[in-house]
């Protein structure tokens, strides 16, 4: 029997046109409830001209799709299902000795298909147009940030994505800084700690430190400590502090660089959870266009699914239900109750099994 048979062929056909219709209904339902919404508001407070709206509403729709493309595979498969259903083509196919799995292995494959899209989409486009997003938003925000600022963070990494340098300022004001501690790493490895009362940036690229003290760690030999007391040092540090350069958020991140931020938590002592949670969804998400595929097969081959507001009102139904769940798995894993892994493939889990539960009653 060929791989891609007329029948693959046919049922394709049918998903199609609903995958599209979905990919547009839910990105113009989330858009303007969790973009467009905000964005107005950002750009009449900040002034942001309508050329530069347009561009961050284009930036923030990446990461809208990824979401919209499981809600689109779910309806897809309750719309065309329910009308071969309706039509009693599901019927006759079976009657021509047709089995329903084999009827449903072409919503299997297109439901694969799309995760492993989406999972592409959220590795290579979703970051990229999130951090130029960001970056754009915070020409015009930056405005608005008073004289004096505090509690700046600035982190520079190496080209292998570990910190080379961590500076922490407590305020600066008309160009002057005011406590400030630094850490400098080879090799993702703490060498050097400084801490001293002010400094200033110097235009030509640098910093200068007044007042401080200096600590060595011996690479060799963890227990040797070296104190220099000093007036004045000047460190090469290509950042300048008034500029607040923008640290990636995990939503800017590829799953390695992401990797690489939870690695260097760990290494610091600090917890990463959240960081670990958002890694693991960055797959779990995509992949619930394949266990959608699953349960919506089962429901759309029930009676009267033909309708196509009766499709999108049941598909919002078990999509609010996922959510919950995984709102559920999310507090889960966040508070340590279950491994982070498991909290963020839980709501998959409970969806894939009523699915499979549910295609096995209508098979037979």
């Amino acid at each position: 029997m060929p791989f891609f048979t007329i029948l693959d062929r046919y049922i394709f056909k049918e998903l199609l046109g609903p995958f599209i219709f979905g990919i547009a209904a839910f990105t113009c339902i989330l858009a303007g409830s969790s973009v467009l919404f905000y964005l107005v508001g950002d750009a009449i407070k900040y002034g942001i001209p309508l050329m530069q709206v347009i561009q961050l509403f284009i930036y923030k729709l990446p990461s809208v799709v990824v979401f919209t493309f499981p809600m689109s595979m779910l309806l897809a498969t309750i719309l065309a299902f329910g009308r071969l259903s309706s039509d009693l083509e599901i019927l006759a196919l079976r009657a021509g000795g047709v089995g329903f799995y084999r009827i449903v292995v072409s919503v299997f494959a297109m439901g694969f298909l799309v995760s492993g899209l989406t999972v592409l989409f959220n590795e290579a486009v979703v970051p990229q147009a999130t951090y130029s997003g960001q970056l754009l938003m915070h020409q015009y925000t930056e405005k608005k940030d008073p004289t004096i600022k505090q509690h700046i963070n600035l982190t520079e990494y190496d080209e292998k994505g570990l910190p080379r340098r961590i500076v922490n300022v407590r305020e600066v004001m008309k160009g002057k800084l005011q406590g400030v501690t630094l850490a400098e790493y080879e090799h993702g490895y703490l060498i050097r700690v400084m801490s001293a009362a002010s400094g200033a940036w110097v235009p030509t690229g640098g910093w200068n430190f007044y007042n401080g003290v200096m600590h060595h760690f011996s690479e060799q030999n963890p227990f040797q400590v070296t104190v220099i007391q000093f007036q004045k040092e000047y460190i090469d540090i290509p950042i300048d502090p008034q500029a607040q350069t923008h640290e990636k958020a995990p939503e800017e991140m590829n799953s390695q660089e992401l990797k690489q931020r939870i690695a260097f938590q760990e290494r610091t002592g600090e917890d990463p959870i959240q960081n670990l949670m958002k890694f693991h969804m960055k797959f779990s998400v995509p992949f619930a266009s394949l266990i959608f595929a699953i349960l919506g097969a089962a429901v759309g081959v029930r009676p009267h699914r033909s309708s196509s507001a009766l499709g999108l009102g049941i598909s919002l139904v078990i999509i609010l239900i996922y959510y919950i769940l995984l709102s559920v798995g999310m507090g889960l894993g966040i508070g340590h109750v279950i491994p982070p892994l498991i909290a963020a493939w839980f709501p998959n889990l409970i969806i894939g099994t009523a699915g499979l539960v549910l295609l096995r009653r209508v098979a037979f």
